[in-house]
């Protein structure tokens, strides 16, 4: 079998080019990872029924698509009875068969994965018990299937994801303050390795590829890999790791190379570390830079295991009196609690919801969310790590809990989410509490033996409890009522109060930013959800207090974190459910805002000076005026200047649906797997949408795609929410076109029309993104007596008519018109590459010419050192004439790479040798020719070093 991953021009070494552009390219390896979403048959069946032999008759079945909400239900619950400890409701057996075609070679493994199935998970194949998992619904697990398989033949797949009430199963036997759905609810996977191969992370500490990185500054970070490889032969085996640390761009930055022997069934942990300086980046909210880590197993010296992973360099730490510290500044989280459930769909959210929901909120500015009460999907902190929002992520529980069986279920999936999560650099807290328990030690501890790297947090309440951090370095509180503050330690509010008009958030968020001890600010809660909440007489099934609908609809208050935290010039007025005592709320960036009602000035005013949000960047505005029929607009204001504007007129009647599509720049993909929002807005005729709209909308639609449950009754007739109606469509198997329409009685109807992609079932092709495998050729350029620099190559020269060596296949001659002079080394040179500049060649007078032969068609990078040590004070500053003929041409100019003019040649303090950097173009056949010149009078022109790469 083979890997096809998308490899661009593989270099091993100069002059040996590889199949660019080849999907084959990289070498054939065993692992595969198939998406085995599509396809299933489910049906409910009592406890008592298995249907698990391979000629049972499952043709009545449903067919359904994974992920898979077994009970779809309106967002009102249809009136269930049920309290919230949730013993009956939804509490029952899901199974799931699915006939699957699978080869597996002598040499093969194959694996059965799960990502998530509420609560426990009993595996078939082919009529035999596999295994079960019943440690917790919300952390992944896999099963080893590789003696039941029926090889090269078609297999039964029997699922029961078991959703019955488990009192060992947190968050059972308790109460929850969100609904416990059911269902296979994530991705499942048919993975096949090499019995020579990577394990799963999750499978104990040491385990799978595990990154860290123990040094972090601002110019260079040094990264420590991990990696578990399992020998399942009945024999001894050369093994050899080959790891490549490639930047965002896919350009081999470092590798790193490790071997040993392991006996039959040995399992060995190779450690791998390495420093990284050159175009180095760090990871922030703002710059979310991604480093990969490619991971290739060799077996006799041949490929048969890959694995990829992402990481991020970035530190983070507490320190008294500046609070929370992200590479090394001072760091306010601001954002949300967010449960990952939706209307209908319960928790059975594809993974392109999941990127959607994590671009809203950062949309608006949002850079922490606290991943309430549960570990969550893998592609939501994949959005997180690549948007740049921080996250606190924490086991299933809520209030209540008891030793034994459930408290060890309990730290054993703790264990596993930080196992799946631990490489993630969005990811900063570990949730070592219980809601509104706070800390428990043994939580705690497990989190700190699987990763001593991150923050743990608290999870403590104000009204009961310890009122510190205890055994956790955050206390975490929930704060609704204007809590006190713990003397000694951090403190975040984990939940925090709300208002529509956002005021309740502006003063929670001011509270806790004027201590600096302080570190953060999560709203409770991002967007809506379902529970089972009982009060008197009545049932709470969906909460409103949401900074977004359940379905996924900014909330006014949004707009103010959108103001908030953004930095582009911006401006909102409320909408008319925030519209009271005769208050326009607006919320900008600006020092000023202008109110005007139809054209007319009514104000103009800076932020509200409220003492309780002065703390806030950017309180809202609030403009006391009785808003009639005009037509509204808001100006930002900066020094007089209109920099933003919005305009709001006032509700009238329904005129019109308008139809929208959540992120139409990611298109759906067909299958039936992956999922849209589609919505209709109840606008009148200026295009305001009518926030109390009280109407049912139709849906149809025509082509590759139809409307998810468009059987069940509460979507036939969809009821608007908040005035809006929403939707999930779905595409058909085939990649096409799909139409949309919405119909509500004489409103204007209007249709939608968007395209769906192919669906792609190899997650690993799917996910697959260019190696450029070039390596960086770094020659220090000396005689004799020199420290030599780390990590260069040294050259050893001497010779006073040239000077010629070799990178890869490639040769390097360095030629002048009049003889070559060289330098002895010394050691009082300082700054960045000190030893590399202390020496090199020289010539007295004109040029230094650097002929390049052998070199490969292509584009490279050439950075050349010239720190001279020619005893004239006025040498300096000093710059580079330079001429450069390449596959381009003859290109003749004046270096200014420069940035910091060195004025006196033995002493260059932390600044790095005067370079000029050179991009050549070659055609691979005509030798590429370099000169330099030092351009002043009289002056010595000298070459300390080169480094050298490919960039295509």
């Amino acid at each position: 079998m083979k890997i096809k991953v998308l490899l661009i021009g593989l270099l091993l070494a100069f002059g040996t080019l590889s199949m660019a552009n080849s999907l084959e390219a990289y070498p054939k390896k065993n692992r595969t990872k198939q998406n085995i979403n599509l396809d299933w048959k489910f049906s409910k069946m009592s406890k008592l029924e298995k249907p698990t032999a391979t000629d049972f008759d499952d043709s009545k079945w449903e067919e359904v698509c994974l992920p898979h909400n077994p009970d779809p239900v309106s967002i009102w619950l249809d009136s269930v009875s049920d309290r919230w400890e949730q013993k009956n409701y939804l509490r029952d057996f899901n199974w799931y068969r699915k006939k699957l075609m699978i080869t597996i070679q002598k040499d093969e493994k194959a694996f059965i994965e799960f990502e998530g199935v509420h609560s426990a998970t009993d595996l078939y194949v082919n009529g035999k018990f596999v295994g079960r998992f019943e440690v917790n619904g919300y952390v992944p697990h896999h099963f080893d299937i590789t003696d039941f398989v029926n090889s090269g033949k078609e297999n039964t797949i029997a699922i029961l994801a078991d959703h019955s009430f488990n009192p060992t199963i947190s968050p059972d036997p308790y109460e929850t303050d969100y609904l416990k759905w059911g269902g296979i609810y994530r991705d499942v996977y048919l993975v096949k390795t090499n019995k020579l191969h990577v394990n799963y992370n999750w499978e104990a500490f040491d385990a799978g590829v595990h990154i860290t990185t123990p040094g972090v500054k601002k110019n260079n970070g040094t990264v420590s890999v991990k990696t578990t490889v399992v020998n399942e032969y009945d024999k001894q085996v050369d093994c050899r790791i080959e790891t490549m640390l490639l930047d965002a761009d896919g350009y081999l930055v470092k590798k790193l190379n490790s071997n040993s022997k392991l006996k039959a069934g040995q399992s060995k942990t190779f450690r791998q570390t390495s420093e990284i300086v050159d175009n180095y980046r760090l990871w922030s909210t703002d710059d979310p830079y991604l480093y990969r880590v490619v991971s290739v197993i060799y077996m006799d010296n041949k490929a048969v295991d890959f694995v990829e992973n992402k990481f991020g360099f970035r530190s983070v730490e507490l320190v008294d009196g500046e609070g929370l510290l992200l590479n090394g500044k001072p760091f306010f989280m601001t954002g949300v609690n967010r449960h990952q459930s939706y209307p209908h769909i319960g928790d059975a959210v594809p993974n392109s919801m999941h990127y959607e929901a994590a671009l809203r909120y950062k949309q608006a500015g949002i850079n922490a969310i606290r991943l309430s009460h549960y570990p969550q999907d893998n592609s939501f902190i994949e959005a997180c790590d690549e948007l740049g929002i921080l996250l606190y992520e924490e086991p299933s529980t809520w209030i209540r809990w008891k030793e034994g069986e459930w408290m060890d279920k309990l730290e054993q999936s703790l264990r596993i989410m930080v196992r799946n999560h631990r490489n993630h650099p969005s990811i900063i807290i570990w949730g070592a509490g219980i809601n509104h328990r706070g800390p428990v030690p043994q939580l705690n501890n497990a989190a700190k033996e699987e990763d001593p790297f991150r923050l743990t947090a608290s999870a403590s309440a104000p009204w009961n409890g310890i009122k510190n951090a205890g055994v956790t370095d955050i206390y975490a509180t929930m704060d609704y009522r204007r809590t006190d503050f713990p003397e000694g330690d951090f403190c975040m509010v984990m939940e925090h109060g709300y208002s529509h008009n956002g005021l309740a958030q502006q003063h929670h968020i001011s509270r806790y930013k004027k201590r600096k001890n302080n570190i953060g600010a999560l709203l409770w809660v991002g967007a809506d959800y379902n529970r089972l909440q009982p009060k008197p007489e009545t049932y709470d099934f969906i909460t409103e207090y949401g900074l977004q609908t359940a379905y996924r609809i900014p909330r006014p208050a949004y707009y103010w974190y959108k103001s908030e935290l953004t930095a582009t010039p911006y401006i909102h007025i409320a909408d008319e459910s925030v519209y009271k005592n005769r208050k326009i709320h607006i919320y900008s960036n600006a020092t000023e805002v202008a109110l005007y009602a139809d054209d007319k000035l009514v104000a103009i005013q800076k932020a509200d000076n409220d003492p309780l949000r002065l703390w806030n960047a950017h309180p809202s505005f609030t403009f006391n005026y009785n808003w009639k029929n005009e037509k509204l607009t808001a100006k930002a204001l900066s020094f007089g200047k209109v920099i933003a504007t919005h305009s709001r007129t006032k509700i009238t009647e329904a005129y019109a649906l308008k139809l929208a599509v959540d992120n139409p720049n990611r298109l759906l993909k067909a299958g039936g797997s992956d999922l849209k929002m589609i919505r209709a807005y109840v606008v009148d005729k200026n295009g305001e949408t009518l926030v109390d709209a009280d109407l049912k909308i139709h849906f149809e639609t025509k082509g590759a795609g139809s409307i998810l449950y468009k059987q069940k009754h509460f979507v036939q007739n969809m009821q608007t929410y908040h005035g809006v109606a929403t939707v999930y469509l779905k595409g058909t198997k085939e990649a096409g076109e799909i139409k949309i329409n919405a119909i509500s009685g004489k409103l204007k109807s209007e249709t939608l029309t968007l395209k769906t992609e192919a669906y792609q079932a190899d997650e690993l092709l799917a996910s697959a993104k260019p190696i450029f495998d070039y390596p960086t050729y770094k020659t220090d350029i000396q005689t004799e007596d020199q420290l030599e620099q780390f990590g260069w190559n040294i050259v050893n020269g001497g010779d006073s008519t040239k000077c010629e060596f070799k990178a890869g296949n490639c040769t390097f001659v360095i030629k002048a018109e009049s003889d070559l002079n060289w330098r002895k080394g010394t050691y009082t040179i300082l700054g960045d590459l000190a030893f590399m500049a202390c020496d090199g060649v020289f010539v007295e007078k004109g040029q230094l010419t650097l002929t390049i032969n052998n070199l490969p068609k292509g584009e490279y990078q050439l950075k050349s050192y010239h720190h001279s040590f020619q005893d004239v004070q006025k040498l300096f500053p000093y710059t580079m004439k330079v001429e450069l003929n390449d596959g381009n041409g003859v290109f003749e100019y004046v270096s200014d790479d420069a940035s910091v003019q060195i004025m006196d040649g033995k002493d260059i303090g932390e600044r790095s040798p005067i370079s000029v950097t050179n991009y050549i173009k070659s055609d691979g056949i005509s030798p590429v020719v370099i000169k330099f010149e030092t351009n002043k009078k009289d002056a010595q022109t000298w070459l300390n070093g080169l480094e050298f790469k490919q960039i295509k």
